[in-house]
C-alpha cells in the first residue's frame, strides 16, 4: 500500500533533543540529592526551579533559578567553557533576588557545568558587560560539574542568600 503524504508538519530537531537530555541530566541529578525542581510554563529567562529540602524532607525557603544552555558545540579551551549570554538575561539574573545558576550542557560528552552567575559577576566586576553591548561572556570551569556535590553547594549558597533577607514572624 502506498504512503499517503500529510504535508508540512512540525519536526523535532538535534536542537530540540539535547535541550530535552539538558532538562533530563539536570533534573535527575537534583532528584537524586533529595530537592525538587519544577519546570516553568513560559521560559522569561529561568528553565527549571529547584526547591530544597531538609533532612526530613520539609521544604525549605526560597529557590535556585536556573538557566540551561545546551550544544554539541561549545567554545572550549584551556579547562573553560565559554558562552555568550543575552544582555536581557544578564540583566534580569543580576536583579534577581535569588541564586540564579546558569548551566551548560556539553551534549556531545553528556555532562553539565554550572555558573553561580550573581557571584561571579560581583567577584569579577572586569566581566561585566561593556556599555551598549548586546552580549556579555562568561566562562565556566569544567571542574564545575553538576553532580550531587555541585547541588549542594547550590543549596548553601541559596541559603546564604535568603540570609540578606529579614526573617517574618
Amino acid at each position: 500500500m502506498a504512503r499517503q503524504t500529510i504535508g508540512p508538519r512540525k519536526q523535532r530537531t538535534r536542537q530540540h533533543v539535547i535541550a530535552d537530555l539538558s532538562v533530563n541530566h539536570v533534573e535527575r541529578v537534583i532528584l537524586d540529592e533529595g530537592h525538587s525542581v519544577e519546570s516553568p510554563g513560559s521560559d522569561y529567562g529561568y528553565d527549571l526551579v529547584m526547591r530544597t529540602h531538609d533532612s526530613d524532607g520539609f521544604i525549605e525557603p526560597g529557590a535556585v533559578y536556573i538557566q540551561l544552555k545546551s550544544s554539541d558545540n561549545f567554545v572550549h579551551s584551556g579547562g573553560m567553557y565559554s558562552f555568550d549570554l543575552d544582555i536581557r538575561d544578564y540583566n534580569l539574573w543580576r536583579a534577581e533576588l535569588m541564586l540564579v545558576v546558569l548551566i551548560l550542557f556539553d551534549a556531545i560528552a553528556r555532562r553539565a557545568y554550572w555558573l553561580p552567575i550573581q557571584q561571579y559577576f560581583r567577584e569579577n566586576p572586569s566581566h561585566r558587560p561593556k556599555t551598549g553591548g548586546k552580549t556579555v561572556r562568561v566562562h565556566i570551569s569544567n571542574r564545575q560539574s553538576v553532580n550531587r556535590r555541585a547541588i549542594r553547594k547550590m543549596r548553601i549558597a541559596k541559603e546564604e542568600m535568603m540570609r540578606k533577607f529579614p526573617r517574618r514572624g
